[in-house]
Formats: structure tokens, sequence, C-alpha cells
């Protein structure tokens, strides 16, 4: 019998992998003329830096050798110049340990952090493996381990990050269920984390890496994926990395992205972690791209050479912590009693925590009725792993001050306090 239904003849792969949640939410804004955006997580727009790129690229392109370079194929790993540039300040910075056996061997370029991780899900998981991640979470990142078959279960976090105890338990119960060697990775967000704004708190950072030696030792070697896309974003100094205590190079697979700190546009970030795991990596990376672009890379190296990337970071940080504040003091006086909004540590995202009767689901009242009054934010229900019961995360939600001006950034916040402020009203 002829089947034309393309459907049944995708991969098992394929008919796990759906539309990203970021799909759906941007179209509800192109949708909905005069709608502001509370959702996006998108960086601010008056600040790209456009005058030191073009600055930049037309030096380079008006000398042939430079414009005709950056013009030609790199390599699949990443230029080694900016490979090795970036090894030279993660060690001055101390993000790596000082005995560390790190090198430019151990750095991968990709499309953004976001092909770091994506590979890192194609190198280590299987059907059925299993990753722990924080509590909530990036919800990205739920969508690339569950295409590749893997569970994933939620651990939880306070004001002070991912909650080791929580993490042992979770290891130990898995352990008594004889699935302790399926857990591959644990994924963690360590600085002003997406979409709860908290930083793991430096004491925990230890602790962490020792559960996952002893694991290690016992033949369980289980992966950090230290995700440090808003290091830079950081408000106060923050501690250094977990990645600083991976002594060995063995534990730890450190990515950042320079979208966060410098221009999505220009899709670039970094991985550097055992080099086994990068081999594997590059080796994947060839069969997606033969290498991410080499026009950004030529950019970016010149930009991080003139220090024009530590002015813009330094920028940025008080950029964001003045919106920050303009949501908090909107927030402040207005938000329903018994609600937590804690000050993010950095970055561009509050966490709200809401009584529970306020359902902020995407099928919820309140979300459909904040469209209805043009503003829009990102349930929390799409933040936790599956292994959560809906009910324990449907009265969060996540809020953007990244992309828009800070009029726009008042006038949106104050729009969804007036819907939860009416909410409350009604529901008493």
């Amino acid at each position: 019998m002829n089947d034309k239904n393309w459907n049944n003849r995708f991969s098992q792969c394929g008919r796990r992998t759906a539309a990203p949640e970021i799909s759906w939410l941007m179209a509800q804004a192109l949708e909905t003329p005069g709608l502001i955006s509370l959702a996006a997580g998108f960086v601010d727009q008056e600040s790209l830096p456009h005058h030191v790129v073009s600055s930049e690229v037309n030096e380079l392109l008006n000398e042939p050798l430079s414009g005709r370079a950056m013009l030609q194929y790199g390599t699949t790993q990443g230029d080694e110049g900016l490979r090795r540039m970036l090894n030279e300040r993660l060690r001055e910075e101390g993000v790596l340990h000082p005995n560390a056996p790190v090198d430019a061997s151990q750095f991968i370029l990709g499309s953004g952090s976001q092909q770091i991780l994506y590979l890192l899900a194609e190198a280590l998981l299987d059907e059925g493996d299993i990753v722990l991640m924080e509590a909530p979470t990036y919800f990205v990142v739920l969508g690339a381990m569950q295409t590749r078959g893997a569970q994933t279960i939620g651990i939880d976090i306070d004001e002070g990050g991912l909650i080791p105890e929580r993490l042992e338990q979770a290891l130990q119960q898995l352990e008594s269920e004889g699935k302790l060697g399926r857990v591959k990775m644990l994924y963690c967000m360590t600085y002003a984390g997406n979409p709860h704004g908290v930083t793991l708190r430096e004491e925990r950072r230890p602790q962490i890496l020792n559960i996952l030696r002893y694991y290690r030792e016992r033949g369980f070697p289980i992966l950090l994926l230290e995700d440090a896309a808003y290091r830079r974003l950081n408000f106060s100094t923050p501690p250094a990395p977990v990645k600083s205590l991976d002594e060995d190079n063995d534990l730890v697979l450190y990515t950042e992205s320079f979208s966060k700190s410098l221009s999505p546009g220009l899709r670039l970030g970094f991985g550097v972690g055992p080099k086994e795991i990068i081999d594997k990596l590059i080796h994947l990376k060839g069969n997606h791209d033969f290498g991410s672009s080499n026009v950004s890379q030529t950019i970016l190296k010149r930009i991080l050479a003139v220090g024009a990337f530590d002015r813009h970071v330094g920028l940025l940080r008080s950029v964001y912590q003045k919106k920050c504040d303009i949501a908090l003091d909107v927030f402040s006086n207005t938000m329903p009693p018994g609600s937590h909004l804690p000050r993010p540590d950095g970055g561009f995202y509050i966490w709200a925590t809401l009584p529970e009767q306020f359902n902020t689901g995407p099928e919820g009242e309140i979300f459909q009725e904040a469209i209805r009054a043009k503003v829009l934010y990102v349930p929390g229900s799409l933040c936790f792993s599956p292994d959560r019961e809906e009910s324990a995360c449907s009265s969060t939600m996540r809020i953007s001050y990244g992309q828009i001006g800070e009029d726009e950034l008042r006038e949106g916040c104050e729009r969804l306090a007036g819907v939860l402020t009416q909410y409350a009203g009604a529901a008493q």
C-alpha cells in the first residue's frame, strides 16, 4: 500500500522534534499589532555596537589580504588565533584552573552557544538517557535534549541557584532505580540564568563538582555542561566558574555566548572542555556546516584585540541594571499579595512566582487577558521538565527587560501589572 504522508517517513529524531516554544511566542507578538513583548530574550536594541563593527569591518576589507581571508572558508573547529586568544583571556580571568591541561585545541567555536549545546546532546545522548537540569531551566535546551530522546529531570533551585542536596538526592534515587548509568549530563546556567536570573552561590560550586567527581570515581561519569551565557552581564563581581575548579579538565564543558555580550547577529559562541568531547563535537560540526562564519570570527578577533569588547560589556551591565530597576519599580507596589519577585543577579530576566490560584499558563485566563491588553510574557510552565507536575509551575512567569526601550518597558510592565491586579480583584 502506497503512503503519501511524509510524516510517516520522518526519523524517530524528526518525529520527536516539535517547533520551539519561542517560535510560538514570537508568532503571538507578530499577530498582535501594538503588543509590547516582555517575553523576547533579545538584547538591548539601542546598544548594539554597529559603529564599532562598521569601523573594524571597513578596516579589514580595505586591506586585500585580511579582506580576502575573512571571506574565505575557515576551519571546522574555529580560527586558531581566536581560540588562542580565548584561552589566554579565560586564564587571565580565572575561568580555567591554573594547572588544567587546556590549550587552544580544547576550544570549539560554534554558531552561538546554542549550537554547542545541541552538538553535545548529539554526541552524548541516546534515546532513554537522562539529563539533569535546573528547575526552572532554559526552555530551548529542553527541546534540544528531548529531540535526542533523552529524559530530562529537574533539580530544585533557590535564590542561591541549584541546590547540591537535591542533586545528590536525585542521583541516589536514580541509582536505587537502576538508572544511574543512563545519566549523561547535568546542565546548569551558573550566572544570572535564563529564566530565573540567579547566579550559583560560590560555596555551592565545589559541592556540585565534588558530587560529580564522586560518581565518576565509581564509574559513572556525568558531564557538567556549564552554560555561562550571562557571566559578563552579572551586576556585581561574580564568583569564578565551576570550570575553574576542574583541575584535570575532565568533568566540565564550559560554554559562553557572544550573542548576549556583543551581538547576536554575529552568531558566535564557544565551548572548552575535555579533549575527547571537543574532538567529537568537531567531527559532528563538520557534518553540520564545516565551521561557523569566518567573517564573524575575524570581526570578533579584532574587537577583542582592540579592547572594544570589554568596553561594550561594561556599558551593557549599566544598561540592563537600569532596566531591571525600572521593571521592579513598577511591580514592587502592584503585584498581588503573596507574589515573589527576587531581584535578578544580572542578565535581563525577572522570575515571578504568583499565588497558587494564578494560572499563568498559555491556555489560562491571565495569559489570554495579557494578550488582549497587548503585553506578552513567557508562561513559567514552559521552563520546567515534563517530570514536574503542572500545578507546581503554573503560577510562574518570566519577564524580560532586554530588548525594548525604557519607556516601552515601563508601559509593558504597567499593562501586565494591571492584568494581574484585575485578576486578583476578580478572584476575591
